[in-house]
């Protein structure tokens, strides 16, 4: 710190560089994750309650809350209890869901069109990428 201000301030233009760098990046950087949100489109209440019914008839009766669904036990290796659960995740994309309900994946199914229209996927998929959901849908009991 001496030799700072030996250089004649030289030392604390780097630090206030070194600074100002880091914040343009962090402010870049969010807003990448802001552009991510938004290519799931617009947040629409409708949408997202219909992808929200739509996770609770066909999802959660593996990938709700707790060790005991498959789907979420299975998840907990790869992320822990705190993000094991679908609706706890901050890091599924629009695209990535559409692609695992139609497509499946180890022990999960595909779900054909037939079983989940494109309209139901559509709105999955959105209500997931734009998780984590604080208010947690429960299981279906059908």
């Amino acid at each position: 710190m001496a030799e700072n201000y030996a250089q004649g301030g030289q030392g604390m233009k780097r630090v206030s560089s070194v600074l100002l760098n880091n914040m343009l990046a962090a402010l870049l950087l969010g807003g990448m994750g802001l552009r991510a949100a938004q290519a799931a489109g617009p947040f629409d209440a409708d949408i997202m309650a219909k992808g929200q019914a739509v996770y609770t008839h066909y999802c959660a009766v593996c990938h709700a809350l707790g060790v005991e669904n498959p789907g979420t036990f299975a998840l907990a290796k790869y992320y822990g209890m705190d993000k094991a659960a679908l609706v706890q995740r901050d890091n599924l994309t629009v695209d990535f869901v559409r692609y695992l309900v139609r497509n499946g994946r180890g022990l999960m199914p595909a779900f054909r069109p037939a079983e989940i229209s494109n309209q139901e996927l559509d709105a999955l998929s959105r209500y997931l990428a734009a998780g984590p959901h604080v208010g947690l849908p429960a299981k279906n009991k059908n």
